[in-house]
């Protein structure tokens, strides 16, 4: 795939915008439980023994970053999709900031031992943004070429 006008490109944008609502939702709910039970057990299931309280300060800043990205992530798509002139940019950025938080949220939760204990969880999330793996590494090429 050579440019951004390819189905394949239309659909892993339209994924991303899928995926980032999809995160917001998430985020929303992990906020309302972490309100009402004050602990972290979703979307990041604990390791044993639970979650430090600087690893829970650490998450929460995490998931606020990504609830912002995933709302300017919703702009770079309808951006891409009305062909607007900042698309590029906007999706520079927020692909970049989602590939970054991925990997710091993977690095924590990995070095912690949540993924250990709880692998069905994480690989489900690790699936389920794949395509967003995907989709940067494609539009990396788009806008270089």
């Amino acid at each position: 795939m050579r440019g951004p006008n390819t189905p394949l490109a239309k659909l892993l944008v339209a994924y991303y915008g899928l995926i980032q609502t999809v995160h917001l939702v998430v985020l929303a709910r992990a906020a309302t439980l972490l309100l009402v039970n004050g602990s972290i057990t979703f979307p990041a299931p604990p390791p044993p023994g639970g979650w430090t309280t600087q690893a829970s300060h650490f998450l929460v800043g995490l998931g606020g970053v990504d609830a912002a990205n995933a709302m300017a992530a919703l702009a770079f798509v309808y951006g891409f999709f009305s062909r607007a002139r900042w698309r590029y940019w906007l999706g520079t950025l927020t692909l970049s900031v989602a590939g970054c938080s991925a990997l710091l949220f993977a690095y924590g939760t990995i070095a912690s031992g949540a993924w250990a204990h709880n692998p069905v969880s994480y690989l489900s999330i690790t699936l389920a943004f794949a395509p967003v793996a995907a989709l940067t590494i494609l539009f990396g090429t788009w806008i270089s070429s």
